[in-house]
C-alpha cells in the first residue's frame, strides 16, 4: 500500500499561498514562486557540485518552503534561506559537509560564477555568518521539525507496481526535482506529487516510452486523485510559462543587473540583501540518480 504519515501540520491550501509573509510585505504571488524556484535551482546546483544524494536537497527545498511560509522574502533573501536550509539539511540527513567546502560552492552558483569564497577571506566569513546566523531562525520557522516525506519513495512504489519503460521511470523521477521548486509540498500530499509526476511524463514522453500506460488505467492501480494529479501537472506547466517569461526579461536587462552591487549583510542575519548580486540563476536538470 502507498501509505503514507500524517503531514496536517504543514499542509496549506492555494488560498494561503496568497496570503504569505511576503505577499502582505509586497510581493506578488507570481513573484514570490520564482524567488522560491531560484533558491531551489541553487540548492540543486550546489548539490550536485558536493556530491549530495537527491534526499538532501529536496529536504532542503522543503524545509525553504516551510520557512517562508512564516517569514518573508523582504526581511530574508532567498539565497541565504537556501544556502542555509541545505546546510541544515546536510545535518539532518547525516551527508554533513564542511563550511570550508560548502561555502566556495554556493558563492560559486549564486553568482553565476563571478565569485569567489575560499576559507579565510572576507566573503567566506560573510556566508559563514549569514548560515550559522539564519539556521537558529530556521529551526524556529520549522518549529525544529525535521522529518520530511518525500515523494521519491512513493514513485519507488508506485513504479514498482506499475512496471513502465526505464526511459519513463527516469523522466518521472527526475519531474520531481521540478515539482520540488515550486510551494507544491504545501499543499498536495507526497503521494499525489509522485503520481503526478508519472502522469506528467505520459504526457510528453514518446509512444514508444509509454507502454502499457497508454489508457490511463494505471492511475487506478496506484489509487491516485485523478483532480489533485492534473492540478498539481498544470502547476508546473503554468510556471514552466512564466519563468521562461521571467528569463526572457532577465537576459533583456542582463547588462543592469550585472552591475548591481551587493550589500554586505547587516549584523541581524534576516537581511534581505544577499551577499551575492540577486541574479536570476538559471535552472538546470535535476541529479538523474536515485537518492542514497
Amino acid at each position: 500500500m502507498l501509505e503514507q504519515r500524517e503531514w496536517t501540520d504543514w499542509q496549506f491550501t492555494r488560498e494561503d499561498l496568497r496570503q504569505t509573509p511576503s505577499v502582505h510585505c509586497g510581493w506578488t504571488v507570481e513573484r514570490e514562486e520564482l524567488d522560491r524556484a531560484k533558491a531551489c535551482s541553487l540548492i540543486y546546483s550546489a548539490s550536485r557540485k558536493l556530491q549530495l544524494p537527491q534526499i538532501t536537497s529536496a529536504s532542503a527545498c522543503v524545509y525553504l518552503h516551510r520557512f517562508f511560509m512564516r517569514h518573508s522574502l523582504k526581511e530574508y533573501h532567498h539565497y541565504n534561506i537556501a544556502a542555509t536550509c541545505l546546510f541544515f539539511a546536510c545535518k539532518a540527513e547525516e551527508t554533513l559537509r564542511k563550511l570550508d567546502s560548502f561555502i566556495p560552492v554556493i558563492v560559486y552558483y549564486a553568482s553565476k560564477g563571478n565569485r569567489k569564497a575560499p576559507p579565510g577571506t572576507s566573503e567566506f566569513e560573510k556566508w559563514r555568518m549569514v548560515i550559522l546566523r539564519t539556521e537558529v531562525i530556521l529551526l524556529e520557522a520549522l518549529c525544529f521539525d525535521m522529518v520530511v516525506d518525500h515523494p521519491y519513495v512513493f514513485l519507488i512504489e508506485a513504479l514498482d507496481r506499475i512496471r513502465p519503460t526505464q526511459q519513463l521511470s527516469q523522466m518521472s523521477w527526475n519531474f520531481i526535482a521540478d515539482f520540488l521548486r515550486l510551494p507544491l509540498c504545501l499543499v498536495y500530499s507526497p503521494k499525489a506529487i509522485a503520481i503526478a509526476a508519472i502522469s506528467l511524463a505520459t504526457k510528453v514522453a514518446s509512444t514508444d516510452m509509454r507502454k502499457g500506460l497508454e489508457d490511463g488505467s494505471w492511475m487506478d492501480r496506484v489509487g491516485a486523485d485523478s483532480d489533485s494529479v492534473s492540478e498539481i501537472v498544470q502547476w508546473l506547466l503554468d510556471f514552466y510559462t512564466r519563468e521562461a517569461q521571467a528569463r526572457s526579461v532577465s537576459h533583456a536587462g542582463a547588462d543592469s543587473a550585472s552591475n548591481e552591487v551587493a550589500q554586505t549583510p547587516a549584523s541581524s542575519p534576516g537581511s534581505a540583501t544577499s551577499p551575492m548580486s540577486s541574479v536570476i540563476v538559471a535552472h538546470q536538470p535535476s541529479p538523474s540518480s536515485e537518492p542514497k
